[in-house]
Formats: structure tokens, C-alpha cells, sequence
């Protein structure tokens, strides 16, 4: 509704049950994977991959289209939490907290091509709530050591990515203007 062209970061989604036919025709044009979650639900639960239609399930949700060509740190997925503290729409005033975490899924990413895969949520979900039951779980007791263990500080996960020549400064720049347009996205006018 605000333009594509600057709002082109979301993925295909649909709200079922009333986007249905609209998702199974998207589902039908082509082969691709899906990411289902449960409305109003939190820590992953009832999140799961599906590739055809029939494997919906029959509750309100929301399904959007799965990226499964993530950026990868050591060839595990990740996923940022950044804390926004918003204090004013008119004026629009935004303050990003430059700490928060990176969450790491526990297990090796692989291409969700087969049922094994599609089903192993230690592979494509980064939730603390799923992964701190795997056997690979790797906790970190120790603030120091911040880039250890599948929770890491976003200052750790900077310093990973200038180690590995991401420009960072021009990356959290992109992730601050996602903020806005976010804001912007659910401003009622």
C-alpha cells in the first residue's frame, strides 16, 4: 500500500483462511517452501515448513514465503534481536539500542528439499524455546565471551561480519531503515 518499490523487503505472505485461494494459486505457480505460524502464539511453537497445500493446517495463520538462501554465520542460520524504543509518532522518534542478541539455530543449515529436513526445526527456526532442547545446544555462561554458544551480542556478531568483509556500517544502516518503514508500514495514516 505505501509502494513496492520501497517496501520490497517482505517476503510473499498470506493470512489464512481469508488469503487461501490466493496461496494456493502461489503455491501452484511454482515449487517453493513455505513458512506457517500460528496466529497470535510465541517461542516457535506450531511453526512449520510446508511445500503444498495440503499440508496446511486448518487454523488461522500466517504463511509466507520461505527464504532458504539465508545468510549463514559458519553455516548455521541467525536470526537479530534489536530493541526499538519508540517514543513519539508526530514527531516520528526512534531509538535503536545498539546491544541485543544473535540467535542461532543448533544444527547445520541444509536446503529444506526433503521431508527430514522440512520437519527438523533445529535446521531453519533460531527460537530459544525450540533449540535449548537439542542435544547441540551450546549455552554461554559467560558475558565475556559474547560470540560463543548459540546466543550471541550483537556487538560479537558485528565483529564476526567485519572479520568476514561485510561492510557493517552500510548493513545496520539498511536494518535502521527497515525500522522506519516498519513504523511507517503500521502508522494508521
Amino acid at each position: 500500500r505505501h509502494g513496492t518499490a520501497e517496501f520490497d523487503f517482505l517476503p510473499q505472505t498470506f493470512v489464512l483462511p481469508a488469503d487461501t485461494q490466493a496461496l494456493h494459486a502461489a503455491m501452484m505457480r511454482e515449487r517453493a517452501t513455505w513458512i506457517v505460524k500460528p496466529i497470535a502464539s510465541s517461542r516457535g511453537r506450531g511453526i512449520s515448513l510446508v511445500q503444498h497445500p495440503h499440508q496446511l493446517p486448518a487454523d488461522d495463520i500466517v504463511v509466507s514465503r520461505y527464504l532458504d538462501r539465508p545468510l549463514l554465520i559458519d553455516g548455521y542460520k541467525f536470526d537479530l534481536r534489536i530493541y526499538v524504543a519508540i517514543t513519539s509518532f508526530e514527531p516520528l522518534r526512534v531509538y535503536v539500542f545498539d546491544e541485543g542478541l544473535c540467535r542461532f539455530s543448533t544444527e547445520r543449515y541444509v536446503l529444506p528439499d526433503s521431508a527430514a529436513s522440512l520437519a527438523n526445526q533445529y535446521i531453519h527456526l533460531t527460537n530459544y524455546s525450540i533449540n535449548k532442547k537439542s542435544a547441540a545446544f551450546v549455552a554461554n555462561d559467560d558475558a565475556e565471551a559474547d560470540d560463543y554458544g548459540n546466543k550471541w551480542s550483537l556487538s560479537a556478531l558485528r565483529r564476526c561480519l567485519a572479520r568476514n568483509s561485510v561492510d557493517v556500517a552500510t548493513l545496520w544502516e539498511s536494518i535502521d531503515d527497515l525500522i522506519v518503514k516498519t513504523l511507517v508500514a503500521v502508522e494508521p495514516s
